[in-house]
């Protein structure tokens, strides 16, 4: 068995990754250790891994384990727990090394890290794996809960061409070789898209803002205001800034409409401030860090630029 996946590996996903891909955001934007949160993560993550899988379909479990007896920030992992979540399957292992490197302060030389893991491969019809549980028990993992799950977990579909990988309860995502088996998961769940990324994935689907760049004069512009801006706010970036950040928008009345449709179909919330004889004025606001704004504006940006409108900037409101 895991000869064979291992081989299929290293011939399709050499990382554990693709170039295509989709990342869905999972647990913003409610506060870390909330049931709301954890709601929101298992909901979402159960219905896409769902979609994605069936129950007849069989599946590798890629099953990376530093064998860390406790977790680093809580300590609060149940080794065993996934085990024995899979005390019915067979379960393989291998043994792999990765490399890293560390400075010696003392020699002042780069020395180099070899760090020991283990790899547990499974093979098995999906019906008979626990997802559901070991996916809540990812989730749970920086949440501070038990039973957490602290090993990385891939599923993967040799016949579908797709690996599942949910890192923790911020996110996960779907990596794939062929776009027509990502797209229908593109179009069903484009408002779970993590927007931090969203331009770098349409740009592969070649839709959303797929050809709508910025020069660099205008990005340059756009990062110096948000500099100066943020200054302003005198929030502490480097303590919790989590913000309701606003964005403004011009709009032509001939393009709003469609305007307003595509940015309501991502993670921010749309509303119309006012509209004239000739343009719409549109407010997008997402709660998230204020740290992340940068992105926030180069979105908003690029949908002005793609309705031949004009963004008028932003605002912000402590959320916390």
């Amino acid at each position: 068995m895991k000869e064979k996946i291992l081989k299929y590996i290293e011939n399709n996903f050499p990382t554990l990754t693709s170039d295509l891909y989709l990342r869905f955001e999972l647990g913003d934007p409610y506060k870390n250790g909330t049931e709301e949160r954890i709601n929101q993560v298992v909901t979402r993550v159960t219905t896409l891994f769902e979609e994605v899988f069936k129950p007849d379909d069989f599946i590798y479990l890629y099953i990376k384990d530093w064998d860390v007896t406790e977790g680093v920030m809580f300590g609060n992992n149940t080794p065993e727990y996934l085990y024995d979540l899979l005390n019915k399957q067979n379960i393989e292992e291998e043994t792999f090394f990765d490399l890293d490197e560390d400075y010696d302060e003392v020699t002042g030389q780069t020395i180099e890290v070899k760090n020991e893991y283990k790899v547990k491969f499974v093979y098995s019809e999906l019906k008979s794996v626990p997802y559901q549980e070991i996916l809540e028990g990812i989730g749970n993992y920086e949440q501070g809960r038990e039973p957490s799950i602290g090993q990385s977990v891939y599923f993967i579909s040799t016949d579908k061409d797709i690996i599942f990988h949910m890192y923790d309860d911020r996110g996960c995502d779907v990596f794939g070789l062929n776009k027509d088996t990502l797209v229908p998961y593109y179009h069903k769940f484009r408002k779970w898209i993590l927007d931090y990324n969203r331009i770098e994935i349409d740009d592969a689907f070649e839709e959303g803002l797929f050809n709508y760049y910025e020069t660099t004069e205008e990005k340059e512009k756009r990062l110096r205001e948000n500099r100066l801006k943020v200054k302003e706010t005198k929030i502490n970036l480097s303590q919790d800034n989590t913000c309701h950040i606003t964005h403004a928008l011009a709009i032509p009345n001939e393009c709003a409409e469609e305007c307003i449709n595509e940015i309501g179909g991502t993670g921010f919330n749309i509303a119309i401030d006012n509209k004239n004889s000739e343009c719409t004025n549109i407010k997008a606001t997402k709660t998230e860090a204020l740290a992340l704004v940068d992105y926030q504006t180069e979105l908003m940006s690029l949908y002005s630029k793609k309705y031949k409108g004009e963004y008028i900037g932003w605002s912000v409101k402590e959320a916390f």
